[in-house]
């Protein structure tokens, strides 16, 4: 079985309760810009935190040089958008999770850089893979038509970019790097704890004060409909 296969199945069961969470969350997020605006600052410091550590690594790691498209980074686009949501300033302050995930990416690259892969591989092909499709979404529900591309510059790709080629490339990068079963196993176990680590920081925005706050505006407006549309029903049925 090729590595990229093997991450595949091996993280397949933590991957689909991600799906689920994230379409979960995507509904709250896309409810108003300024919950929409923390999650992408939250993954705006993971792709800089997994580039910045790329950057440090490469030189002294094969498997991470075999690795390096600096055409997939997203941190500057992320950072574009940023500077769109928070025309004041964009937040200099790591959340809790944020912290966690940095002190992760250090400890496991500590142990081997190799490992640096399992975070690479998870987040890079997840946007190559998901960005192009929920771009149009984003910017329709969000109302970012007038300003486009602005605000999901994170989502778009230069002109003439194949998202299907550049995965292409990625994974048979992949499947001929030099790893050892352990470095193997290694990669696995963390792809799997970053779908995890990616989950905790999507409910520390779901779950904030803000988030809780617009999901009961939109949930009250659907109970004051619904109450309507069974007053309809009574009064139509005393009626006759």
């Amino acid at each position: 079985m090729e590595f990229t296969e093997e991450l595949k199945v091996k993280s397949q069961g933590i991957h689909n309760v991600s799906d689920k969470l994230f379409n979960s969350a995507l509904s709250i997020a896309l409810a108003d810009r300024a919950v929409y605006r923390m999650a992408v600052y939250r993954f705006y410091h993971v792709f800089l935190m997994i580039e910045d550590k790329l950057e440090d690594l490469r030189h002294d790691c094969d498997s991470l040089q075999s690795l390096y498209f600096p055409n997939l980074f997203r941190a500057p686009e992320f950072e574009e958008d940023l500077q769109y949501y928070y025309p004041d300033g964009i937040p200099e302050e790591l959340s809790l999770m944020l912290e966690e995930y940095k002190n992760n990416i250090d400890e496991d690259t500590q142990q081997d850089p190799a490992n640096l892969i399992g975070y690479l591989q998870t987040m890079q092909l997840a946007i190559l893979s998901g960005g192009s499709m929920m771009r149009p979404m984003i910017v329709k529900v969000l109302g970012l038509k007038e300003n486009y591309p602005q605000g999901v510059m994170a989502l778009d790709w230069p002109e003439g970019f194949s998202t299907t080629n550049a995965r292409k490339v990625y994974k048979e990068r992949l499947n001929t790097l030099e790893l050892s079963r352990e470095q193997k196993d290694s990669i696995i176990s963390i792809k799997n704890k970053v779908f995890e680590l990616n989950n905790r920081l999507i409910k520390e925005v779901t779950h904030s004060q803000q988030s809780k706050a617009i999901a009961w505006k939109y949930l009250e407006r659907v109970l004051f409909v619904l109450c309507l549309v069974i007053a309809f029903i009574v009064f139509f049925f005393y009626r006759k």
